[in-house]
Order: structure tokens, then sequence, then C-alpha cells
């Protein structure tokens, strides 16, 4: 009776041990590919189920079988979180359901810098993430959206504002937008907003404004000089003059130098033929240069003009004959460096 007593407990210490050693393969043991940065990283698309998912990883795993059935015993193929994940090569088949369950992905970078052209700032906001460019394109160019938002095909770059953001990765067009909006607002608050009123512009007419402002000059000592050059023709009633809406305009002929026959182009971005600001940003402007427009420097000038010394740096001045002989000078340099085109 001992004996099979015996046999009996030294049976059931074997399948507790083959019961034992089969839950730590399936469950806790290693079942990720090494690789030579300890780091395997995966894009878990919206448009994914289970399927698309196991296919995925199928790569990565070194028993696929096992962590198949570990999944379904934790109900991974009804919680497939999209998004960027990254995460180590030493984890199990439970650490790594689990990761995908909760859906711990990995934010990625949106970079916005300023002076972006307005073609730029889609294709640079959808660069890093699962959406395509032409999904926010087709956003913009919607009017009916464009309406329910208090935008216009114009303006909508007003939107946005040069900074760094994360994003899950498989944000969608709309929740991108929306992101954007509440940032907006947050950068719109209520000191931005009293300056920009007291200047009489709403926000968006102070990011026009400074998309201009952040166009005539890479010195971020002249930004307030020059917003206070251009306020002052808004409010003498003055067409503004300004040579990057002209640019803007001719962006496509591959030309720097602006011509007196540009000066003549029919469309409401010429600051030359219209009085008042243009009717959206010709560029994405930096926190900078509207911070500069909202504090714009007080001054009699009225002109300005590249410095013929090419520093980079303008030469500003109060009336029309000084203005005149700094053109001269500049005009002169030019010619002499065969800059024409």
């Amino acid at each position: 009776m001992k004996k099979i007593l015996s046999i009996i407990i030294l049976l059931i210490l074997i399948i507790a041990a083959v019961v034992g050693w089969l839950g730590y393969t399936y469950v806790i043991k290693d079942n990720v590919v090494d690789t030579p940065t300890h780091t395997h990283e995966l894009y878990v698309k919206s448009t994914w189920d289970y399927d698309s998912l196991f296919h995925g990883l199928s790569n990565i795993l070194i028993n696929a079988n096992s962590f198949n059935t570990v999944a379904e015993k934790m109900n991974l193929p009804n919680k497939v979180i999209p998004g960027f994940y990254q995460f180590p090569d030493s984890l199990g088949n439970r650490d790594l359901i689990r990761l995908l369950r909760i859906g711990q992905t990995t934010d990625v970078k949106v970079i916005l810098t300023g002076s972006l052209k307005r073609r730029q700032i889609l294709p640079k906001i959808s660069e890093n993430l699962e959406i395509d460019s032409t999904g926010l394109i087709a956003l913009v160019e919607d009017k009916k959206f464009l309406d329910s938002l208090g935008y216009n095909r114009e303006n909508w770059p007003c939107m946005f504002v040069a900074n760094t953001y994360f994003f899950n990765w498989a944000t969608s067009e709309r929740e991108v937008v929306n992101r954007f909006l509440k940032e907006r607002q947050t950068f719109w608050d209520d000191t931005r907003r009293s300056q920009a009123q007291k200047l009489g512009l709403t926000p968006n007419e102070v990011v026009v404004l400074a998309s201009i402002v952040d166009a005539e000059t890479m010195m971020d000592s002249e930004l307030p000089t020059i917003a206070g050059v251009y306020l002052n023709r808004l409010q003498q009633n003055w067409p503004l003059g300004a040579d990057p809406t002209i640019r803007y305009l001719i962006q496509e002929s591959g030309r720097q130098r602006v011509l007196y026959a540009d000066l003549e182009i029919e469309s409401p971005y010429n600051t030359y033929k219209n009085v008042g600001l243009p009717p959206g940003p010709i560029l994405l402007p930096s926190a900078k240069a509207i911070n500069a427009v909202l504090n714009a420097e007080s001054t009699e000038y009225m002109f300005f003009c590249a410095k013929a010394d090419f520093s980079g740096y303008h030469a500003f001045a109060k009336t029309n004959a000084e203005h005149e002989r700094n053109r001269s000078s500049y005009r002169r340099e030019l010619n002499n460096r065969g800059i024409m085109r």
C-alpha cells in the first residue's frame, strides 16, 4: 500500500512539474526574438484585427503557437488597440500580451516649425502618423467642415501653432484636427487675446500678419520692429507692400527677386494692390513672430528694406525719401553681385 501511495505521489509531482514547465514555457518564458538593440517596434494599424496583429508579430515570436494559445486565454483577439509599440526583446507571452491589451503605446513626435510653407504643413503633420496627408487635405478643402470650425480654405493654417507635439501614431484625421484646435485654444489664452484686441485684430489676423513678419527676417531682434511698421501701415490705411506675399505668389517660378511686373499680379495676396491683410497666412508663423506682433515696437517707421551689406538686417525709415535712398543702395549691391533672378 505504501508503495502504491509513493507511486501516486511521484506521479502527481511529475504531472505538476510538467504542468509547471508548460506554464512557464507558454506564459513566462521569453518568447521574443533577440535584437542588437534589445528592442522591438510594432506599428498596429487602426484597421487591424487580431489576425493582422498576429501576422505582424509572427516574425518576432520564437513560438507563435504558444503566443496564440495564451492570447486567446487572455482575450487579446477582442482587445486589439492600434498605435506604435516599443518593447524589449525579453518578454514572455503574458507580459507581451498584457502590454498589447492595455494599449501601452509609445507616442510619436509631430514637429511644426515656424516658416513652414502652407503646402508643407499637412504633409509635415502626417509624416510620422498613420494617416496620409491626403486625408487632412480633404478636410481643409471641405467647406462644410471648415464652416463648422469657423475657418475657410484660406485661413485654415491659423488652426495650427508651431510647436512640438506628441500623438498616438494611429490618431485619425479628425482627432488630429481636434487636438490642434485644443492646442490653439491653450496658446490663445486671455492675455494674448487681450493683446490682439488692443491692436484691433482677431487672433487669426494676428497669425496672418505674423506669417508676413516671420518671412521678412531671420533676425529675431527685428521681429517687433517690422511688426510695428506693418501695424503703422494698417492704421494709416496703406497697402502693406510686403514682398513675402509676392514671393508667395511667384513661388512656383523659382525666382527669389521680386520684379516690378510681379506687383501687378491680380490676387488677394498681392499686398501692393490691396489694402489690409491677405485672406490667410502665407506660411506657418513661429510663436516668436506671433508674440512680436502682439508686442510690436511702437515707432514712427513706415518703411524698411534689406541693408546693402547683406548682413540679414534691415534699414528702417520714417520718410519715403529716406527709404528710397536705402532701396537704391540695396539695388545697386544686388546688381553688383549679379543677383537678377
